[in-house]
């Protein structure tokens, strides 16, 4: 490929940028679009708490997080989720006075007050409206960038809280900033206030293994089918690069687009975002580069791996060589540590069957009869099979069980009589999260590249996104390598 610099002067004009992408809008742009929100756990987790606040009537609630980890676009989806059921005023310049934030939510409400109003005559004209509202509808003042604010400033609000009916807060107020947010809340003469925060949630960055996800979600609105990927190599590079906060992936994953673009190639790799790093010069991933390409610190490194080879064989002598030791519990000896030959011990999977409904040569009719199935409360799900010289089959499948017992308990209770009962242990992994909604984009994303996918809850209480049901690891292994779709890195799992 290409190691051409991406110098301004080469930076296409975004039309031809989205052209050459086939995108119908930039996918990676900084600004806070809820459109591309991806719900990730930190960012799930946050908007069920703040629409929990408002909708019981709690009073203060507070969202802190660092710079770029997409608090703003927290703020634009609550607005677009309370949308026609909640009278709402978003401040996106909190550096007010206390007056001046308060004559500006009474004029973003469409109420009245007197030229020259005072902070008595203020508040008073905000309870008046509050209380000739419809009580259906819960009154939001979410103030962005609120560490701006001055202290007086934040006094004042506190007063707003006073707003109450002998059952509820007539007003609801979400402060959103940075850290010295709630270092600022957290002082002496804010005490009053710091007492009324009902909810405290903090945005963390994303993890590892939701960049792909993340990207693979913007990718798709901005009008993805699989033309543009981004291989492994490359989202490794980007999370090192960016430590998961979305504003500096959306950046890199911008440069990076650029640099594919100036290649005329459509699959984003490491080198790629090295020239993406390169051009923004401010990453730890080309310091990390530059510090192991030093002869000096080769030597360093190589110190460190062989103490660690050390270290790491000191402790397999102590495990294995001295005795197990033991206590006694009702004067019955058991050991702490297990000898050798036990921890080598392979793991003994449990056995996992399944319901083969049907198999169909096209893709169209297993579609239509999951339709039909799942209508009758049946969980069906289908998968693309390779029988080499028998052709590309379609297997439908219904449920998981442990044992054949209860699988024909089912085939008797739902009238499968045509239904075969396969030992099936092996599925394909699309994704994990902490809840099904977390994985809407990958599910969307599976859809249209004509793949059905099927959730299971884990014991942790996470899910994960699975794909096909299949006899053998081999089988399996083949139907993933067959998966070649933008981000999503298929792995062989026991169902």
């Amino acid at each position: 490929m290409s190691n051409q610099r991406i110098d301004s002067t080469q930076i296409p004009h975004e039309g031809i940028y989205i052209d050459f992408f086939q995108f119908h809008e930039a996918p990676f742009s900084i600004t806070p679009d809820p459109g591309f929100l991806f719900l990730s756990a930190t960012h799930q987790s946050v908007i069920e708490k703040i629409i929990y606040g408002i909708k019981n009537r709690l009073g203060f609630v507070l969202l802190t997080g660092e710079v770029g980890t997409g608090k703003t676009t927290i703020c634009r989806s609550v607005l677009d989720k309370l949308e026609k059921d909640a009278e709402t005023v978003y401040i996106i310049n909190p550096s007010l006075s206390g007056i001046e934030i308060l004559a500006t939510i009474l004029d973003d409400l469409g109420a009245t007050y007197s030229a020259g109003a005072g902070k008595k005559e203020l508040v008073d004209s905000l309870n008046s409206f509050l209380l000739t509202t419809d009580p259906a509808k819960p009154v939001v003042i979410i103030i962005d960038d609120a560490q701006t604010m001055p202290v007086e400033a934040l006094e004042d609000l506190r007063l707003l809280s006073n707003l109450e009916t002998d059952k509820e807060k007539l007003l609801q107020m979400v402060l959103v900033g940075q850290p010295e947010l709630l270092a600022t809340i957290s002082k002496p003469e804010l005490r009053q206030l710091h007492q009324r925060i009902a909810i405290n949630c903090n945005l963390d960055y994303l993890k590892k293994e939701e960049i792909s996800g993340y990207i693979e979600r913007r990718l798709f609105i901005a009008g993805n089918n699989g033309q543009v990927r981004f291989a492994a190599s490359a989202i490794n590079a980007i999370y090192n690069a960016s430590k998961g906060i979305p504003r500096l992936i959306n950046r890199i994953c911008d440069y990076s687009l650029i640099a594919c673009y100036l290649a005329n190639e459509h699959t984003i790799n490491k080198q790629h975002v090295k020239q993406a790093l390169n051009e923004i010069g401010n990453t730890e991933y080309t310091k990390i580069e530059s510090f192991i390409k030093k002869p000096y610190y080769r030597y360093v490194i190589a110190g460190i791996l062989i103490a660690f080879a050390f270290f790491a064989g000191y402790i397999k002598f102590w495990v294995y060589g001295k005795p197990a030791i033991t206590h006694t519990i009702n004067n019955t000896t058991t050991p702490e540590v297990n000898n050798k030959s036990s921890l080598q011990k392979p793991e003994i999977r449990q056995p996992s069957f399944t319901i083969l409904l049907a198999s169909h040569r096209y893709s169209e009719r297993v579609s239509e009869e999951a339709s039909i199935f799942r209508d009758k409360g049946i969980d069906s799900h289908w998968a693309e099979v390779d029988l080499g010289k028998g052709g590309i089959w379609h297997r439908h499948f219904a449920e998981r069980f442990d044992d054949k017992a209860a699988a024909q308990s089912y085939i008797t209770e739902h009238g499968l009589t045509d239904a075969i009962i396969l030992a099936a242990p092996w599925a394909i992994q699309a994704g994990e999260g902490v809840s099904p909604e977390a994985m809407n984009g990958i599910i969307d994303i599976l859809k249209a590249s004509h793949f059905d996918s099927y959730m299971q809850k884990m014991e942790n209480g996470s899910y994960r996104l699975l794909i096909g049901a299949f006899v053998t690891r081999k089988g399996a292994e083949h139907a993933a390598d067959k998966i070649a779709i933008p981000g999503i890195i298929p792995m062989v799992v026991s169902r």
